[in-house]
This record gives structure tokens, sequence and C-alpha cells, in this order.
């Protein structure tokens, strides 16, 4: 996998500007479909009472938070000052920092296992990310990654791009390079070269669901910034989206499958 076509600079201004506007509204809204993928990332890396963890891309605390009440002792990384603001307010018991996942502030060797929940094509260096994450790790330790699955599989996702289009047009927007990527092989290899061993790559059900679509909508509002385009446009959106979502009306709930990918591997 290369990264001659990304511009890394590029890549981590995008998406640190998206994700800290993102921040007050994370939880209520995108939260609710990544919490559906952390007790399998948690599982996949045996994290218990006493295992030192380290949360790459915390966000506002999710996967920390979690582990925490599995008696692990957590540290959550974000390279947002918001994310990182909301993950301490709303978990003031925990440690968090500013940090990349490219460059850890840690010792070789501190923790026992390292995951990231759908961070991991954020990051326009994933290579080095995993790198990061295996020198971390104690030897037969573990990391775990979610990344999203095949882009069609994506109906969560696919039913708000779609009315974007329609309204708006498509855009092209800066991405790391493992946007849209779903082989597992490329995973394996990628794990593979990093230096670790055993890995497992398999594809994780879940879904998007609430009992509104305004979570939903209000969720990716922030994440398009769809504040500054025309009223006439977002009014257009708005209301593709509430007309499309009725498909996935599930008695009172709205569920929008949103497959995922978890990786995983041992030093």
């Amino acid at each position: 996998m290369t990264q001659d076509r990304f511009d890394p600079e590029e890549v981590a201004r995008f998406e640190n500007a998206t994700w800290s506007r993102c921040a007050e509204t994370y939880s209520d809204g995108f939260g609710a479909l990544v919490r559906e993928a952390v007790i399998p990332l948690l599982d996949e890396v045996n994290v218990s009472d006493g295992k030192q963890m380290l949360d790459v891309g915390t966000g506002p605390g999710l996967v920390a938070a979690a582990a925490a009440e599995r008696g692990a002792d957590v540290v959550g990384i974000d390279f947002s000052d918001a994310m990182v603001a909301q993950a301490r307010r709303r978990y003031p018991g925990l440690e968090f920092r500013k940090a990349a996942g490219e460059s850890l502030p840690f010792d070789a060797g501190k923790f026992d296992a390292v995951v990231g929940n759908f961070v991991l094509h954020h990051a326009a260096q994933p290579e080095q990310v995993l790198r990061e994450a295996f020198r971390v790790l104690r030897t037969g330790g573990k990391v775990g990654f979610t990344v999203w699955a095949d882009l069609p599989k994506l109906e969560a996702f696919g039913l708000f791009f779609s009315a974007v289009e329609q309204h708006a047009g498509a855009a092209e927007l800066p991405h790391g390079p493992l946007f849209g990527i779903s082989d597992f092989d490329s995973f394996r290899r990628m794990l593979g070269s990093a230096g670790f061993r055993d890995s497992s790559v398999r594809e994780l059900p879940i879904a998007w669901r609430s009992s509104s679509v305004d979570p939903y909508f209000a969720a990716f509002r922030d994440w398009a910034n769809l504040d500054t385009f025309p009223k006439e446009v977002r009014d257009g959106i708005e209301a593709t989206v509430r007309e499309k979502a009725q498909k996935y009306r599930s008695g009172n709930a709205f569920v929008f499958p949103n497959p995922a990918i978890l990786m995983s591997a041992v030093k």
C-alpha cells in the first residue's frame, strides 16, 4: 500500500477539523454506531482486570471507559483537543492525552493491548500507526483495530452520502489510504509488515440503531458542515434523508446496517 498520493499534513488537518467539529454531538450521534463494535474489540484483545491498555483515537472516550469497567488500566489518546476535552469531561477518572497514533508518547513494551475503534482509516500513515502499536506493546500483547467494511455495504453512510450527491453533487474529500479498503489480505499484510504474528481479520455485522432520525442527521450535519451550505440545499438533503430513512424503520426504531472489519494480531 503506497502513501505517494496522500499528503499526510492535508489529511491530518482535514480529519482534525472534522472530528473537532463533531466532538460535542459525537456520543449521541456516531457513538450509537461505533459502540456496537466496542465489546467485540475488547474481547478480541483480551482486555480484562489489571491489563494495561492504550486506546488510539479515543474520541470522547467510549472504548476507554468500557475497558476501565472491565478493570483495565487505560490511557486514551486523540489528536483533537476538542475530543480530549470531551473524554476528560465525561470520564474524569481516566487518563486522556493529546497525541497522534503515528508518534506515541510511550516507552516500548508498556501495554498489554493497543486498540483503535474506527481510527485507522482516518490516518494518512496507517502502517506507521501499526508500527507504533507494535513498539509500545509487550511481547505477547495484542493489537486490535476496526475499520469500515466494503463501501456498498455501508447503508448508514450511503443514505446520507446519496442525499448530498442528489442535492449538492459529489465532493472529493481528503482521506487516508485505507478509506474504502476492505480486502482482508491487505490488512493481514499490513499487520505482518509491522511485525505482528497470528493475525485475524473478520467482519462485524453492526448497525446504527436509533429511535429517531434526528441524532443520525445531526451527526452527519456536523460532519459535513452542512451549515455552510445554502439553506435550500440543506433543507433538500434533510428531506431526502428523512424520506429514505423510512426504509430502515423496524418497529419503533431505525436500523441502518453499517458493517465493520475487525483486525487483530499478536506481538
